[in-house]
Order: C-alpha cells, then sequence, then structure tokens
C-alpha cells in the first residue's frame, strides 16, 4: 500500500474543501499530529481510520454535489 499517495490524494480533496487538519483529524477522532503524519506517508494508518476518512470524505463529496444540483 502506497501511504504517502494515500495521504497526498487525502490533503488535495481536504484543502479542495476547505478544512483544516484539526477539523479533519477531529471529525476522524484522531490527532492532528497523526493526521499530519496520515497526509505525508509518515505513518501506516489503520483500516479503521482510512474508513472513516473515506466515509467523512464521501459524505461531503455527496453534500457537495446536492448543493450543486438543486442550483
Amino acid at each position: 500500500m502506497d501511504y504517502y499517495m494515500i495521504g497526498q490524494r487525502i490533503r488535495k480533496f481536504r484543502k479542495a474543501h476547505p478544512f483544516s487538519q484539526e477539523e479533519l483529524a477531529e471529525k476522524v477522532g484522531i490527532s492532528t499530529t497523526h493526521m499530519s503524519h496520515i497526509e505525508t506517508g509518515n505513518t501506516k494508518l489503520s483500516l479503521a481510520v482510512l474508513v472513516k476518512l473515506a466515509l467523512i470524505l464521501d459524505r461531503i463529496k455527496l453534500r457537495i454535489r446536492i448543493c450543486f444540483q438543486s442550483m
């Protein structure tokens, strides 16, 4: 698993939907330091954290889609 590439994708999505690392870390239930390490590929993230991130980011994407469809 390429943790660096996963982290870069998470960072790219987070920045595109103006969240700070602190905000996303809080939503996932991890420390800001751990979030930073995930984004830089300096740690292996657990499956549980990966699933939480995916669910949160997917919900955000869905909300954005709904907003644009109603325009």
